[in-house]
């Protein structure tokens, strides 16, 4: 008996610390609804620039970027498109070699997925531009990976190790139109079916000694969600003189159904001397909840500018992401109280440039953006931000081949720990346009 109170004893001890040393690292997770501020990207040419793009959009990419820009492209064209990405999560000291309590840990995730196919018609007018689309786009990624082993010397030597792995995204499929309403002005418009999923998994294990006796505690806890939803696009893209673009969307919020299975295991298991193996505890559940939740408004402008051989862009973006909302599922009120104390209102910049090298029918480009996470943290060092290179080139007048790069970086630092975070992301997009 004395030896199970001595054993609750601590057990109490290290559960408690166990619990407030997770929730440092990745402080938001309790209310992070990974659909929110994920934006993977779309389309190499448009990647290659930062992933500006509303103003001069001229491609299938336009039903993403700006239903408006359809409308200049004269002939049928068909895309497709593929990405590859390396997630790298480094966790480790702050001041290295300061503290002997955490080891520093590389976690690398690497996906190659489709990236997007489109199709676009042309119906022939008298004047103007009449343009259809049909288009499938990965749009929103929850790519993301994360280790943290912590060990502690002292008379009981407790070890404690995390392991999160999540992969998935949200893939877009556009039906959208645009039209001429002016030999200056367009205006387009699409509808976007959301539909993807998200596998989440999270492993804890912490190790400890007492009175001679190996004791484990150990949680895995796997969810997968499956998301549903669609919204609206509006876009209008304005060409005052043949220098000069300017373009500007409105997106409806995103009504989405997320059906979700989880699966979670708890146990503590003490190893005696004698190799005897007994659970003090052992809780195993299942469950398959449903909820509704909506994406707030998004408004985006740009501006491009076209001289001879070189085109200048710059795209802005504007998120409320306190209003995003629970409609139904449970405990719907309570999250909505925490979007309010947890979430932002997130403006992101994008900017590129490309440059026509005539002589080998080929295009250079680079671009810098900002996508700031939409959560409060009070440990984020620098936000997310990407440089991108690119290239392009035209094959037999027909046939259009993109290739860019991203690579994209953001740090925490938690000095009550003596211990940082840093994430690095190198984006491939490469996209092929056939036009009849």
């Amino acid at each position: 008996m004395l030896k199970r109170a001595v054993f609750l004893m601590f057990f109490v001890l290290f559960l408690t610390a166990h619990i407030t040393h997770s929730q440092m690292f990745e402080e938001w997770q309790p209310i992070e609804e990974p659909s929110a501020g994920n934006s993977f990207g779309v389309g190499a040419r448009y990647m290659g620039m930062g992933g500006a793009g509303v103003a001069f959009c001229n491609d299938a990419s336009a039903l993403i970027y700006n239903p408006a820009g359809l409308a200049r492209i004269k002939r049928i064209e068909l895309t497709l498109g593929m990405t590859h990405q390396r997630f790298k999560n480094q966790t480790g000291y702050l001041n290295f070699g300061s503290t002997p309590y955490y080891q520093n840990v590389d976690r690398l995730q690497s996906n190659t997925r489709l990236g997007s196919a489109g199709l676009v018609l042309p119906i022939p007018t008298y004047r103007g531009s009449l343009v259809f689309g049909l288009g499938v786009n990965r749009i929103t990624s929850f790519d993301h990976t994360f280790k943290n082993v912590y060990t502690l010397s002292q008379s009981m030597q407790p070890i404690q190790m995390e392991l999160i792995s999540e992969s998935g995204g949200i893939y877009v499929w556009s039906v959208g139109g645009a039209i001429d309403i002016s030999p200056n002005t367009s205006l387009g418009l699409s509808l976007n079916f959301w539909n993807g999923k998200d596998d989440y998994t999270y492993i804890d294990s912490l190790a400890f000694f007492v009175a001679d006796t190996f004791y484990e505690i150990n949680d895995d806890w796997e969810f997968k969600d499956d998301y549903s939803g669609f919204n609206l696009k509006f876009g209008i893209m304005l060409q005052p003189n043949k220098y000069l673009s300017l373009g500007g969307v409105i997106s409806s919020p995103v009504w989405l159904t997320v059906d979700e299975e989880y699966f979670l295991n708890t146990d503590s298991t003490p190893y005696y001397p004698n190799d005897t193996l007994i659970y003090i505890y052992y809780i195993e559940e299942t469950g398959y909840p449903k909820w509704k939740l909506t994406h707030p408004f998004s408004f985006t402008f740009g501006g491009a500018f076209n001289f001879k051989n070189l085109l200048l862009a710059a795209d802005f973006n504007y998120t409320d992401w306190t209003q995003l909302q629970y409609r139904e599922g449970y405990r719907s009120g309570v999250k909505n109280i925490d979007v309010k104390e947890y979430y932002q209102d997130v403006f992101k910049w994008h900017i590129g440039a490309e440059y026509l090298v005539p002589q080998i029918s080929g295009k250079l480009r680079a671009g810098f953006y900002e996508d700031p996470l939409p959560f409060k943290s009070s440990h984020l060092k620098s936000d997310r931000r990407f440089i991108t290179l690119g290239l392009g080139f035209l094959i037999d007048q027909v046939m259009t081949l993109d290739i860019s790069w991203n690579r994209g970086f953001y740090d925490f630092e938690y000095p009550e720990l003596d211990v940082r975070e840093k994430y690095t992301t190198n984006k491939i997009f490469i996209t092929t346009a056939y036009r009849l």
